[in-house]
């Protein structure tokens, strides 16, 4: 694309531009604390880009001209481009203007993508845009930044400042709103790691649906958990995550309660464990031996043959329904 430039800025009237997020805005949730510094001090160095449709429109320098109304500006230096440019032009005029100076949060990556899909296919997106936006080329992701447009709007909060993960945005973007709000202020309430998240938002999702009530009441019966100021961030995460997985999987986690019931009585040598299948899905356990050398693991292994209790390691999956 060339798209052809005024050379000289024209003085622009602020109260004559249209400062609502239009066609070409690629910004959400941002501090202008530090550019008001940098414009206070400097001026615009960069003009912004206006096009005249039924009022000026921004097509690149949103940002700048918010910043520059809060400073108290009457007029603005602006670029205005031809009226009959073509749209895709404008946007990518944007699009390149932005990612010389700064980096997009999730939530902005999904504006532009859903303002490309306009204007071009899948395959050209997937091809020359989405390594330009740092995302992986295939279509699970594409349409996953697509749908961010449909979240509730706190969501979208959380997922731009990095408070929820995309990860759990994966497994929430089918709820209603009002489900994903619930889920959210779960999240923003505690700070998760983005697995646990990830869990969280699958367990939650998947009683809701077996016991046939809504995640908001899900969530309300193990909030009480992270109202306890007895402990600490850590724990109260923990303790969530340990009342959702018990609710989830209450025949896997009797499973263990008795696997660790029969191990705590058996007098194992040191540096000996054993390991029950993941989720008890399997038919095998693992014996772990820590030792030395060779000696050492001969006199373990001659231990273990005179251990009593050995036999009472059974088939605990069995219990499970």
């Amino acid at each position: 694309m060339k798209t052809p430039l005024q050379s000289t800025p024209l003085q622009v009237e602020i109260s004559d531009i249209d400062l609502s997020p239009g066609p070409f805005c690629m910004s959400f949730q941002f501090s202008l604390e530090k550019l008001k510094a940098s414009i206070d001090r400097f001026g615009v160095l960069n003009p912004p880009y206006l096009v005249k449709i039924s009022a000026f429109t921004v097509v690149a320098g949103y940002r700048r001209l918010l910043a520059a109304r809060e400073l108290g500006w009457a007029d603005i230096p602006c670029r205005i481009l031809p009226g009959d440019l073509q749209s895709l032009d404008t946007l990518l005029l944007n699009l390149h203007d932005n990612l010389t100076v700064r980096q997009f949060n999730p939530i902005e990556k999904g504006m532009v993508l859903t303002r490309l899909a306009r204007y071009i296919t899948e395959e050209e997106i997937l091809r020359d845009y989405m390594p330009m936006l740092d995302l992986p080329s295939n279509r699970h992701t594409l349409r996953l930044y697509l749908g961010f447009e449909d979240l509730d709007d706190a969501v979208k909060v959380s997922v731009a400042t990095g408070r929820l993960s995309v990860k759990a945005v994966e497994a929430i973007r089918v709820l209603s709103r009002e489900d994903q709000r619930e889920i959210n202020r779960l999240f923003t309430t505690l700070k998760w790691s983005v697995n646990l998240q990830w869990r969280a938002c699958l367990w939650i999702t998947e009683i809701a649906s077996r016991e046939g009530q809504s995640v908001r009441e899900v969530i309300e019966d193990i909030a009480e958990l992270a109202t306890k100021g007895t402990m600490n961030n850590p724990q109260k995460v923990r303790a969530i995550v340990k009342a959702l997985r018990e609710r989830r999987f209450p025949a896997i986690m009797e499973s263990e309660r008795s696997f660790k019931k029969v191990i705590s009585h058996i007098a194992l040598p040191s540096k000996v464990r054993v390991v029950h299948p993941p989720f008890f899905e399997g038919t095998d356990y693992t014996l772990e031996i820590v030792f030395r050398g060779g000696e050492e693991l001969m006199e373990t292994l001659a231990r273990l043959q005179n251990t009593a209790g050995l036999d009472e390691i059974t088939d605990f999956w069995k219990t499970k329904t």
